[in-house]
């Protein structure tokens, strides 16, 4: 049974929707420690979803022979409860997604792949390093959607990343440090402005590994790079903007409100070689830019079609899925502070004692936007000025209560290009200009 059969036999058993989401990828893996290591492997099948009785049901295959069993089981899954679920209505799209890689990795040959590797794992300082992993990835292949819609897309799927993954010991003390980036917009023709950023990133972590203090400043302005203001954006606001995340967070029954400051907006949408960027999302809805935050009010959430019906507002193409092999979600896709109009030594100069944070670690975040935050690299600001390194420091406060005490705006934006985990893993980015808190991020 092909695809389309199976939407026919769907509808046929009573379901009021149907999808059927086919995906074909190989995906190549290489990692330098003491040794080289190659991988490859390939992965694929269907996932089926249908809509019956106000209910959904899901059932992932991994082959064609198996789709009738799929949608025989999709259905009777949906029939268990009946459900209120309904979909907003959206202009069924028949499109093709092409790759605009200059070199697509599917056509790298293997051995210059390994000679990246082999080439960032000798430029990786090894200055008390105890432990060095190197890795590269990419992944080459299609995917395709048709709903009983009338939905048909393909797109031709390429992506590429590196990363960088120590642990370092000097003095009684151990640290991790680590730099990931990647890219599904810019293929091997970006690897060695990729091996830089994930050097320089490194390299800062290191610097102040070795030679960074403990903060002791109290209560202090804190200047946040891209990279860090990304991850307040992404993690400690745009999450509790998703839809179904919505009804559990501050954010609830606030659309409308102003709650930052009226030079203060957040996005998110397509950005310039964006970890996160598509043409449609993973139910056929054209992808369009949401702006989360305008002008300081909460303006709009990110939606999936049964999520825009219950809040009466148009699609924005955030429903995403991992894989066929997972259900379409509401997820962030590039998170974003929109800049505002203060050069970074600007913003330098308005603080006379303060922190100046440039690469976040591992920590922890609530629906509360409440965040605590490993500080990888940062520094102290004296008069104007980056002064000393820091070492083991965190970031906390909630974003919410902190929003009020931003002082101002970098003009230029830069992204992480990361992963993002929610019962799925999605790629994304987050970032913005540099963002000047004068109170709300404590620094211990």
């Amino acid at each position: 049974m092909d695809a389309e059969r199976a939407l026919e036999l769907a509808l046929s058993l009573g379901a009021e929707y149907a999808e059927v989401r086919e995906e074909r990828v190989l995906k190549t893996r290489i990692t330098a420690s003491e040794d080289i290591n190659v991988s490859t492997r390939s992965a694929g099948g269907f996932g089926v979803r249908v809509l019956a009785n106000g209910s959904w049901g899901f059932v992932s295959v991994n082959s064609e022979k198996d789709l009738e069993w799929g949608v025989k089981t999709a259905v009777n899954l949906a029939g268990i409860q009946r459900g209120k679920v309904r979909l907003e209505e959206v202009r069924p799209v028949r499109d093709t997604v092409r790759s605009g890689m200059k070199r697509k990795p599917s056509n790298v040959p293997l051995e210059e792949k390994v000679e990246v590797v082999k080439d960032l794992y000798s430029l990786v300082p090894n200055e008390t390093v105890s432990r060095k992993v190197v890795k590269y990835s990419d992944f080459s292949g299609f995917k395709r959607l048709i709903t009983s819609e009338g939905v048909e897309i393909e797109w031709e799927l390429e992506g590429i990343s590196l990363e960088a993954d120590l642990t370092v010991s000097s003095n009684g003390r151990s640290a991790w440090l680590f730099s990931l980036t990647g890219s599904i917009e810019r293929g091997f023709e970006a690897v060695d402005e990729m091996q830089e950023r994930v050097l320089g990133e490194i390299k800062g972590q290191l610097k102040c590994f070795l030679h960074g203090k403990r903060p002791k400043l109290a209560d202090a302005p804190v200047l946040l790079s891209p990279r860090f203001a990304g991850m307040i954006a992404h993690e400690a606001l745009g999450h509790l903007a998703e839809a179904d995340e919505l009804p559990n967070t501050p954010l609830a029954g606030k659309l409308g409100e102003r709650i930052a400051p009226k030079f203060v907006s957040l996005s998110d949408g397509n950005v310039e070689n964006g970890h996160g960027n598509d043409r449609y999302d993973d139910e056929g809805v054209p992808v369009r830019k949401v702006e989360i935050l305008k002008n300081g009010v909460f303006n709009e959430p990110l939606v999936d079609r049964e999520k825009a019906f219950l809040l009466g507002i148009e699609p924005n193409g955030h429903a995403r899925a991992e894989s066929y092999a997972f259900e379409p979600m509401v997820r962030m896709r590039n998170t974003y502070f929109e800049p505002g109009d203060w050069t970074s030594e600007e913003l330098l100069e308005e603080v006379k004692n303060g922190y100046y944070l440039v690469s976040p670690g591992p920590g922890q975040t609530g629906l509360d936007s409440s965040f605590t935050v490993g500080v990888l690299e940062g520094y102290t600001i004296k008069d104007g000025e980056i002064a000393e390194p820091i070492f083991g420091a965190t970031a906390s406060g909630k974003a919410l209560d902190a929003l009020p005490g931003i002082r101002g705006l970098g003009k230029e934006l830069d992204f992480e290009n990361s992963y993002c985990g929610k019962g799925q893993v999605v790629r994304v980015s987050m970032g913005g200009p540099h963002v000047l808190f004068e109170r709300g991020i404590r620094v211990v």
